[in-house]
């Protein structure tokens, strides 16, 4: 068993003086910007610009709807993502976890309450699960593989999985459905099956009103059990266009822009860099942009052929000339910011055009006829590449410069640029590429859910990317390894694996950036894109 870490009604003229120099007083300390407000009585707001509609009404914990990060800032999970997917306790302070990795108990936190005032408890864990734990749509490990949830005591609770695998904890630290929401907050009230009508959770902010598409507000919860927020107000101001973002950013009326809530477009750094109201925030992302072979495709089944294509891409250039510095040249499937991804294990083809022509030549591939593009046995080497610009706007510059840098070695690139939905068709489900660009997922979704998503075969088809037997029996072992040191051997021998075989090309690893005002302090990025900000800590002061 392995344990883990826990008046009166007319006023005499003197009296009506003194109250109109205090009264004077008072709003000579007001800041007469309305985006963020100080006072001594610690009444203090800031706005936040998001690209979409929090869905505030509908925020229920057991349900995919609404904002991750709102979802985040009002419940709590029973642990928590920490740093390079540390596991953290939160509403749980310590666990137990069986010799076979099957049976988790769970000692939780005593003394805490929902924002109702309710009490938090081991039955409020199991009501919050059995809401959603049985739904056939939830694709969730933590929930196709629970064999029984128990009370043991108000304080502890067990659950048991038919199988090992080590990321249950970090499945329980996402920010839904895994959250634990009060029994309040449905009617009838305790029912498991009754009808969501308030977010009522333990986390450090509860809801205070909302407009669609317009805005949602956010006020401290009185009764939260961990560290009070300094703000006693957040505003979400819904700012569909990244344009408009940076200008409601110069203009003062919003505070905090960026990351995965609302994107600021790269071309928009070096004017945040030199508003002297501004500071421009970059941390490490945990994502990577990179392009995935089809690998029915003939010619990509060639080893050489996907060298070469690596080789051929001036990774410094992406980050340098088209990203206006924003991030770092690629060097592997994941940046090092993701767990089990280590310096030794973490690296890929660099840029070498001149090998990368060798290659195509050992493979029997030459320009024969001079115009440029190489060939084998009469048919050019030519690919369809994929993307779309519509969520990575970014993506068609980075495409133009690959398929530039292809042309350099001979292979010909046609690039086609789709609609969301068309492109996510080609990617999943009618293989209507050669070269396709996408991203990995994000801090508590990688490396295991990425992998097991989309280089492991289902039981209804292959592996979206790559299609390799061994790269799937190390993945099975990785992901259900509970002893450390076999976990990381699993994942080294999975890296290794990919760069040898060459299964996909690695193009760019994005920084987050946000923009923040000057009058906001305490700022510190969360480890998470629905925790993109450690909210409990932010500040403002008078300009």
């Amino acid at each position: 068993m392995r344990t883990y870490s826990k008046s009166k009604s007319l006023l005499t003229t003197s009296l009506f003086f003194l109250l109109l120099i205090i009264i004077m007083g008072m709003s000579g300390c007001s800041n007469s910007d309305g985006a963020a407000q100080a006072s001594e009585s610690g009444d203090k707001a800031l706005t936040v610009a998001i690209s979409a509609d929090t869905g505030l009404d509908r925020l229920d914990a057991g349900a995919y709807d609404g904002s991750m990060n709102v979802h985040a800032m009002i419940y709590d999970g029973l642990v928590e993502y920490g740093e390079k997917g540390e596991i953290l306790p939160s509403l749980a302070e310590s666990w137990d976890i069986s010799e076979d990795g099957k049976v988790y108990t769970f000692h939780l936190r005593q003394g805490v309450k929902f924002s109702d005032g309710t009490e938090f408890n081991a039955d409020a864990v199991k009501f919050s699960f059995e809401r959603w734990i049985k739904d056939p749509s939830n694709s969730l490990n933590v929930a196709t593989a629970m064999q029984s949830l128990v009370v043991v005591d108000k304080h502890t609770i067990t659950m048991t999985f038919n199988k090992t695998y080590y990321p249950f904890l970090t499945e329980l630290s996402f920010a839904r459905p895994v959250r634990i929401i009060s029994p309040t907050a449905v009617e009838p009230a305790g029912d498991i099956t009754g009808t969501f009508v308030k977010a009522i959770g333990t986390g450090p902010w509860m809801a205070e009103s909302y407009k669609t598409d317009q805005e949602a507000v956010l006020v401290r919860n009185p009764n939260y059990w961990g560290e009070m927020p300094k703000l006693s107000k957040i505003i979400m101001k819904v700012i569909p266009d990244p344009q408009s973002r940076v200008l409601a950013l110069q203009s003062g009326d919003v505070d905090i822009a960026g990351g995965q809530m609302g994107k600021i477009p790269v071309e928009s750094v070096p004017v945040i860099e030199a508003d002297s109201s501004l500071s421009l925030q970059k941390a490490p992302g945990t994502s990577s942009h990179f392009m995935i072979f089809n690998y029915n495709t003939s010619a990509l089944q060639d080893l050489n052929v996907r060298k070469a294509i690596n080789l051929a891409m001036n990774k410094k250039s992406i980050v340098n000339d088209l990203m206006n510095g924003i991030g770092n040249e690629a060097e592997g499937l994941f940046p090092l910011t993701v767990p089990y991804v280590t310096e030794s294990n973490n690296t890929w083809y660099g840029f070498n055009p001149e090998e990368a022509k060798q290659l195509l030549a050992a493979s029997g591939y030459k320009d024969s006829d001079g115009d440029g593009i190489a060939e084998k046995d009469g048919n050019p080497l030519e690919f369809n590449f994929v993307l779309q610009q519509a969520e990575y706007p970014e993506w068609k510059a980075i495409s133009e410069l690959i398929q530039s840098e292809l042309q350099e070695i001979g292979i010909a690139v046609n690039l086609q640029v789709l609609e969301p939905n068309a492109y996510y068709d080609a990617l999943w489900t009618s293989k209507a590429y050669d070269l396709i660009l996408y991203r990995t997922y994000d801090d508590a979704y990688n490396p295991h859910s990425f992998l097991l998503s989309l280089f492991h075969r289902t039981t209804e088809a292959a592996a979206v990317v790559w299609s390799d037997a061994e790269l799937e029996a190390q993945i099975d072992t990785a992901v259900g390894a509970m002893d450390l040191q076999e976990r990381q051997s699993a994942y080294d021998s999975i890296f290794l694996r990919m760069y040898k075989e060459a299964m996909f090309a690695a193009v760019y690893f994005p920084d987050d950036i946000l923009a923040v005002n000057h009058r906001v302090t305490g700022f510190k990025p969360g480890y998470t894109t629905f925790t993109p900000i450690f909210w409990n800590q932010l500040d403002v002061g008078n300009e």
